[in-house]
């Protein structure tokens, strides 16, 4: 087990601090950390973001699966009356609680089966082992499992030995992600996901008919796993067709390009939004005056994986998820004028409606949607 730590200390006792607890911590933590400043705190404390499992073949996913993540239990939900200091039973809402030594209440869901059905991170990720077995015996999966502090959240990316190469040079290892939890608001999710070789950018969600998901409203669909891990693996041809295609789809520039990234969402992820986005264009795009739909892709997951905030895994998930709309239009890929077009629209509306309350994403941002705005003809 991995788990990433965040570290908080006093900022005026850090010189004095500093090197020592950074010691303490590479003995005490053999794992990844990161060390921060309280502003006017009179002590520091550390924080486990979350658990992450990796593994590197089949017993090592089953592992996880029998020996790592929790199972839960259902118990009953009380209501506190603070005047009159009295509780009573909810009888028509469960807590959920993790199986664990010092156990953690990771849902509050509906009492009734027909409405919430509890489906154990162990069960879906055992599954996924017996697909891949099913599958080919000569897979051997590699790949991580993170499970939120709370327990709320799991996510997965389990690699099945699948490299495709859109581009010259530019390997994508085509792995299979999954996602659940025990909110009440989160089912099961299996998506095709990708990992750049040349700079580790995530993936994911890209081919619509390749997802297979699930509510809390039925019980745990065992049968979704395996669809999910044969379409990883018949899928790979599609994949490598589907980011072919998308380096013929070009955009009209890079201010365009921006647009489309902030239209979808990805700058809600990014500490610096404009700069973070345009950063990552410039790193991705190799011609500034016609960005291909493939590279501002690439620049999307480019921003998420390097650029984002610090936010657990699940959360950056539901960024690739929308970076994927770049990809993902109905059964093929959405058309750049369309794409564009849309962003441009609704990026005129907002300055327009919000006037001077609306800051500009870069200066001279008006004038640019402008140009844009007449290249699409586009009435203001």
């Amino acid at each position: 087990m991995r788990s990433d730590i965040s570290v908080f200390w006093p900022r005026e006792r850090r010189n004095d601090s500093f090197g020592f607890l950074r010691n303490i911590l590479s003995l005490a933590y053999p794992y990844s950390f990161k060390i921060g400043w309280l502003s006017g705190s009179t002590g520091g404390f550390v924080i486990a973001n979350a658990d992450r499992y990796d593994f590197s073949d089949l017993d090592g996913l089953y592992q996880i699966a029998e020996d790592e993540v929790p199972d839960v239990e259902r118990h009953e939900v009380y209501a506190h009356n603070e005047a009159l200091d009295e509780w009573q039973e909810v009888p028509w809402r469960d807590s959920l609680w993790t199986d664990e030594e010092d156990p953690r209440m990771a849902g509050e869901v509906s009492a009734s089966d027909d409405w919430y059905n509890v489906i154990q991170y162990s069960d879906i990720l055992e599954s996924v082992g017996q697909a891949i077995e099913a599958r080919d015996e000569s897979i051997s999966p590699e790949g991580h499992v993170e499970v939120s502090p709370s327990a709320h959240k799991m996510t997965a990316r389990v690699g099945l030995d699948q490299t495709v190469e859109p581009a010259p040079g530019d390997e994508i290892d085509v792995d299979l992600r999954v996602r659940s939890g025990h909110s009440g608001y989160h089912g099961l999710k299996f998506d095709i996901g990708a990992l750049r070789q040349v700079c580790s950018n995530g993936m994911m969600a890209f081919i619509a008919d390749q997802s297979y998901e699930q509510t809390h409203s039925e019980p745990f669909q065992k049968q979704f796993a395996y669809h999910a891990v044969d379409s990883a693996v018949e899928g790979v041809d599609q994949v490598e067709q589907r980011l072919e295609e998308a380096q013929n789809r070009e955009l009209r520039n890079m201010d365009e390009a921006a647009l489309v990234l902030h239209d979808i969402g990805i700058d809600q992820y990014l500490e610096n939004p404009t700069a973070d986005a345009l950063n990552a264009l410039h790193e991705e795009v190799e011609d500034p005056e016609n960005p291909s739909l493939y590279e501002t892709f690439n620049a999307a997951t480019y921003a998420l994986t390097h650029l984002s905030k610090d936010m657990p895994q699940y959360q950056l998930d539901d960024g690739y998820e929308q970076a994927a709309q770049i990809l993902e239009y109905g059964e093929g890929i959405p058309h750049p004028d369309i794409l564009g077009e849309n962003a441009v629209k609704r990026r005129s509306r907002e300055l327009i409606e919000g006037g001077d309350d609306v800051d500009e994403y870069w200066e001279g941002e008006r004038e640019d949607l402008r140009d844009l705005m007449e290249a699409h003809e586009i009435q203001a």
